[in-house]
């Protein structure tokens, strides 16, 4: 193989892995927003539990009913923001108007997710009307995934340098 064809197949390997994380990316966000636009039904769910998810993060278990069935389901968020400082009277865990859940001190223990979901308490509960157990717990996401948009930007970044390599060397 000459050093033209072999830089031709890293670049096609590349920028094959970059087209692959954008079609990840895309498929997240239609999946996403197939959800949305079926969760549509509202019931009220009560916290339950509480579910340690990670890096000083814990989000509460939520049980509703539909139907005479019982379901348990996991708040998720948008994001979550780590802050090692907080501003005057800013409370330690908050949810932001984006659904991130923002942790100022770095960690969240498990009294503070009792004082924000204390136990029995009710969440909205948005559910699909044929299953059940696909829904979202307090709100419907308003912006796409965070993790969606990740896979495209690196995917298309794959993309530029493989062409900006390509480019310059050839």
């Amino acid at each position: 193989m000459t050093d033209e064809q072999i830089i031709m197949l890293v670049f096609l390997i590349i920028a094959g892995l970059g087209l692959i994380f954008i079609i990840v990316g895309i498929f997240i966000i239609l999946w996403q927003r197939r959800k949305v636009r079926l969760c549509q039904e509202m019931t009220h769910g009560i916290v339950v539990d509480y579910r340690y998810r990670g890096n000083g993060v814990i989000v509460p278990v939520v049980e509703y009913h539909v139907l005479g069935e019982t379901y348990k389901k996991v708040r998720t968020f948008r994001g979550y923001i780590m802050k090692s400082w907080r501003r005057d009277g800013e409370p330690y865990v908050r949810v932001t108007k984006n659904d991130c859940l923002s942790i100022a001190g770095g960690r969240m223990g498990k009294s503070d997710a009792q004082n924000m979901w204390p136990l029995g308490s009710n969440m909205a509960v948005y559910y699909h009307p044929m299953k059940p157990k696909m829904a979202f717990i307090e709100k419907i996401p308003e912006h796409q995934s965070i993790l969606a948009m990740i896979f495209i930007g690196v995917g298309i970044f794959l993309i530029i340098i493989m062409m900006l390599i390509v480019y310059f060397i050839l």
